[in-house]
């Protein structure tokens, strides 16, 4: 037997001295003065640099937004067409004195609206709801007031349906939109809204005035950050509020050609997004974030709560602009401890060779074990005592960790070693929520790709999902295909499971949108989305053999969600879940009752809903309002009690919104038949439909 040395011993009396005092003398120089110099320094400028953005935001917002209540004091009538002269004549000089102000306008309760507006050109406008036709009359005015022409026509506009009317409510004070583009100017901008209410205290009329945000921009671009400093305001929904080159505040999407708000994730400055990326994984308010090598400084302030909106200020600054001087005395320093230690590292490389050979060799057999290439791990033979107890302990783990090859996928191996799960062949039966997806065409997509190109983009889409799905808590099951099959409520126990499920789901969609925009302008296919997702109770655990083991899911529950997500196709939905599902989230989310169906192979049926947005996150870009989606579920109630006229009645004013809604257009066709076959109905008929395909 060798005699064992102690490699403590071993480094205190060969490496200790001149490692320390060359790393301890360089660590302490560098970290301590860098880092007070960068904390005051970053504190400093963020600190009065956010204060005047903040004083600057909130006073520019504030005077047209006092401006509204007074403006809502000279509507004296029900019916604001009686006295448009006079509103316009006062609104127009209100505009002149608040060069930030884009329009006022003012809407009734009847649909009347009355408008002064600065872009794109000066002009007063009104739209009369009080005729039989509903009449839009423009006269375009000099800055003396003076008529230069005007414009009539029908119109379709209803202040009555917008954001801004609906979210004003019976109370004396100033309620504001979330930023949007204004429908003309096509620029970013936010109105405040003050309410006219009768002497009963019921609103009568509404007053609104934009305000468009370039100005803030344009205010930001005028700051000294740093040499390459940058400084932009953003909101909880990502959207660009203010930057210094307002060419970026807006993008326009490849295949529509709409114009909307631009994301920070969609700036062109990489280091940019990644300090956003690392602010929203970590909520950190300060931190140091890398991008190609080069760290950056970034401080986050909120708006505060006062201000109407919840707004963000980001001051990201180049680490390299603010340790210019610092530097220099650096470099300097790491010159002096150069020499000191290539002289060190000549007396430390005779020695080293005695231990870093076995030090090699055993990390050649860790790294065996990171890839569960345990069969091939064999002991070090080393005559250092704490390498050689290390490598006992390693031959001893291997033996215990054979039985996690059975494992698949591997990324579960972890959660199961912490929970002591035994690879043993069985499971147990638990409630669940699962989600299916699939693409849309995909066989057609696979058809017209090289493999490789096929597979590279295929991969990206996995790993954008499958990233949202894990940050939800799920467990990924497998890939079947262009599908990804996962659930919540294993191996980890959760509260709540179809919340956190449907938001995944939500999530993914919003990515796959994302995906598709930046797809479509490199000439990439575009990949839809549907997803399928059903809670129940599921029999999950170790399926398969002695030789081979999955952790897995089993059960009825696993078919209906897969079915699900099959249907989508027929009602042109993009999620539905089951009706389990939707009364564990009924109070968190917006949903459709759709339908009650009979999967394939079942008789009985269940209710399914499409799954439409989060009531506390509805997005600016729903593609229809929520109204719509109410409509279609009285109509589903009338079709339910077998009153057909009641529920075409309905069912058709919906095409008049959307002639491609396949849930309409199948509705109809049933109550059409139905109508048509009341003798074909029986007399326990509740509603169900049975799908004979999947």
């Amino acid at each position: 037997m060798k005699k064992k040395q102690s490699l403590n011993i071993i480094i205190l009396k060969y490496f200790s001295i001149l490692v320390l005092i060359t790393m301890a003398a360089a660590a302490a120089s560098f970290y301590y003065g860098t880092t007070k110099i960068v904390l005051e320094y970053s504190d400093n400028v963020t600190k009065q640099l956010t204060d005047k953005i903040i004083n600057r935001t909130t006073s520019y917002l504030n005077a047209p937004a006092l401006q509204s209540r007074v403006v809502s004091q000279l509507v004296s009538s029900p019916n604001i067409m009686d006295n448009h002269e006079q509103l316009w004549r006062y609104m127009w000089e209100q505009m002149n004195v608040l060069p930030q102000v884009q329009s006022i306008f003012i809407a009734d309760t009847f649909g009347n609206y009355v408008q002064v507006r600065r872009e794109p050109e000066l002009a007063t406008r009104y739209i009369n709801h009080t005729d039989e036709s509903v009449t839009e009359k423009w006269l375009f005015r000099d800055n003396n007031y003076n008529i230069l022409g005007e414009k009539t026509k029908n119109s379709v506009f209803d202040p009555r349906r917008r954001p801004w009317y609906k979210n004003t409510f019976e109370t004396q004070k100033v309620y504001w939109t979330d930023i949007y583009l204004f429908t003309t100017a096509q620029t970013p901008g936010i109105s405040a809204t003050f309410p006219v209410l009768d002497q009963d205290g019921k609103k009568m009329a509404v007053v609104g005035i934009n305000s468009p945000l370039h100005s803030l921009s344009d205010f930001l671009s005028k700051q000294e950050v740093s040499e390459n400093g940058l400084v932009f305001i953003t909101n909880t929904n990502h959207e660009i509020i203010a930057f210094p080159d307002t060419s970026l505040l807006t993008t326009i999407l490849p295949n529509s050609g709409i114009r909307r708000m631009a994301l920070v994730y969609e700036l062109p400055q990489k280091w940019l997004r990644d300090a956003y990326d690392h602010y929203r994984s970590t909520m950190e308010k300060r931190f140091v974030s890398t991008t190609n090598n080069q760290r950056y400084i970034t401080n986050v302030v909120a708006f505060p709560k006062s201000f109407p909106s919840e707004w963000q200020i980001f001051v990201v600054i180049p680490e390299e602009d603010v340790l210019g001087s610092v530097n220099k005395v650096f470099f300097q320093t790491l010159a002096v401890f150069g020499g000191i230690f290539l002289v060190s590292l000549l007396i430390v490389h005779f020695f080293s060779l005695r231990i870093t050979r076995p030090i090699k060799q055993l990390s050649l057999e860790t790294q065996k074990i990171k890839n569960f290439d345990l069969d091939d791990v064999v002991k070090v033979d080393t005559n250092i005592k704490e390498i050689d107890l290390m490598s006992q302990s390693i031959v001893s783990a291997t033996t215990g960790l054979q039985s996690f090859k059975k494992y698949v996928p591997a990324e579960l191996v972890k959660q199961l070693v912490e929970l002591g799960e035994e690879a043993h062949v069985g499971g147990k039966e638990t409630e669940l929520t699962l989600l299916f997806t699939d693409i849309a065409g995909f066989t057609t997509i696979a058809e017209s790709m090289h493999p490789e190109d096929l597979t590279l983009h295929l991969s990206q889409y996995f790993e954008e999902l499958s990233h949202i799905i894990m940050l939800e808590n799920g467990t990924i099951d497998k890939y079947i295909g262009d599908a990804i099959m996962a659930f919540w409520g294993a191996p980890l126990a959760q509260k709540n499971t179809p919340y956190s499920a449907c938001k995944a789901a939500l999530n993914c969609q919003k990515k796959n949108q994302e995906l598709n925009a930046v797809w479509a302008e490199e000439r990439k296919p575009i990949l839809q989305t549907r997803i399928g997702l059903h809670t129940g109770r599921t029999v999950v655990g170790n399926m398969g053999s002695n030789e081979r083991i999955n952790y897995t899911v089993l059960g009825d529950s696993v078919n209906l969600a897969a079915r699900l997500e099959g249907i989508n196709k027929l009602y042109g939905t993009s999620i539905i879940i089951s009706e389990t599902t939707f009364y564990q989230v009924s109070n968190d989310f917006f949903c459709r009752l759709l339908d009650i169906v009979a999967v394939k192979g079942k008789t009985k049926g269940v209710q399914i809903y499409e799954l439409i947005c989060e009531k506390d996150n509805i997005p600016n870009d729903l593609p229809k309002p929520l109204d719509y989606y109410e409509n279609y579920e009285k109509a589903f109630s009338a079709y339910l009690n077998q009153q057909w006229s009641e529920a075409l009645n309905i069912l058709n004013s919906l095409l008049e919104y959307d002639a491609h809604d396949k849930a309409v257009l199948l509705m109809i066709a049933r109550c059409n038949h139905y109508n048509e076959h009341q003798s074909e109905l029986p007399d326990d008929w509740d509603g169900t439909t049975v799908l004979t395909s999947k």
